[in-house]
């Protein structure tokens, strides 16, 4: 049954994304990265999703060097998620902070646009 953001722990999210991601592949073909969020506030966590040929697979930790990595809240990452938070402004304002290919990191704002992710879900 689907559920409001607000719902979820970090960890259900993740794997909630996964599912979404891998049941349409479309928008991720051909994008290849390793993308980790370091995530703080109501819940913490360190996640990389891994984006090669077509599949996302999600996990907890560092497992591998990422291509970029995004810093932000628990509240930013479900906005970002939900397409409420817009990348560019989120960098600009200091709410998330980037190491690595930048250009990574917007690409996955596009990404996430063409899933059309809305609550519930």
């Amino acid at each position: 049954m689907a559920k409001a953001i607000r719902e979820y722990t970090l960890a259900d999210l993740m794997v909630r994304i996964e599912e979404i991601f891998n049941a349409n592949p479309g928008p991720i073909r051909g994008f290849n990265a390793i993308v980790q969020y370091d995530v703080n506030g109501e819940e913490n966590g360190t996640y990389q999703h891994f984006f090669q040929d077509g599949k996302l697979t999600i996990k907890e930790g560092v497992s591998a060097t990422p291509t970029v990595t995004m810093q932000l809240s628990y509240d930013s990452f479900k906005r970002f998620v939900l397409g409420r938070m817009s990348g560019t402004m989120a960098l600009l304002t200091g709410k998330v902070r980037v190491k690595g290919d930048i250009s990574t990191g917007l690409k996955i704002e596009s990404i996430l646009h063409r899933y059309h992710i809305r609550e519930p879900f």
